[in-house]
């Protein structure tokens, strides 16, 4: 008679671009019978590496920003290379537009770093059982709020005024001329209700667009 080998624990991965931040998340994982810690990554070229060295059933816990990329672009990347990760993405209160980021971004759940505590547990436990989560204080928030005004090519904008981007970076990166760069901002501008890109970057961050 034989006797069927007990699965593997799903590994779950601790992407931040601080290794405190990491280290604190892990701390709470290793307590999580359900997964197995696995390793750490600050940037996604080490990001990528150790999915790729993994097997089996992942989990990704991100924060909003590593130490080469923002929450989009590694969401990006991960949809692109390794789109059978599930990813958990970790905000603090004022960071609430990289949370509705994660969401339309397809992220499998979302989870308020003052909340961590009680909430992560619960989320990987419904992660190990296959199902994405979005909890209700988090989606209450996120339907309540007036629809988003902002167009894609203005969010694309306000992410990099929020990397302190110069017009003329912000023109490049996107392929676009100065003088529509300038076009765009005075659109966000009104459309946030603010006169500076310091206001503008306030709002954006704090997630009040």
């Amino acid at each position: 008679m034989s006797i069927d080998p007990i699965p593997e624990l799903p590994r779950v991965f601790v992407a931040d671009r601080h290794v405190i931040v990491c280290q604190g998340i892990g701390s709470l994982v290793s307590q999580i019978p359900e997964v197995q810690l696995a390793e750490f990554a600050t940037d996604t070229t080490s990001l990528s590496r150790i999915l790729e060295a993994s097997e089996g059933k992942r989990i990704l816990i991100l924060g909003v920003r590593l130490s080469d990329a923002d929450l989009s672009h590694v969401l990006a990347m991960l949809h692109k290379d390794h789109p059978e990760v599930m990813v958990v993405v970790v905000a603090e209160d004022t960071e609430f537009a990289f949370i509705r980021t994660a969401i339309k971004s397809g992220a499998n759940s979302v989870c308020m770093m003052n909340q961590i505590l009680t909430s992560l547990p619960k989320i990987l436990g419904k992660l190990v059982e296959g199902h994405s989560i979005v909890p209700t204080d988090i989606l209450r928030k996120l339907t309540s709020e007036n629809a988003d005004v902002l167009s894609r090519r203005e969010h694309e904008i306000l992410a990099l005024l929020v990397n302190d981007l110069t017009n003329f970076q912000i023109s490049a990166r996107l392929g676009l001329s100065e003088n529509t760069v300038k076009y765009y901002l005075k659109a966000i501008y009104q459309k946030l209700d603010v006169s500076s890109r310091g206001g503008a970057i306030a709002k954006y961050v704090a997630g009040n667009y």
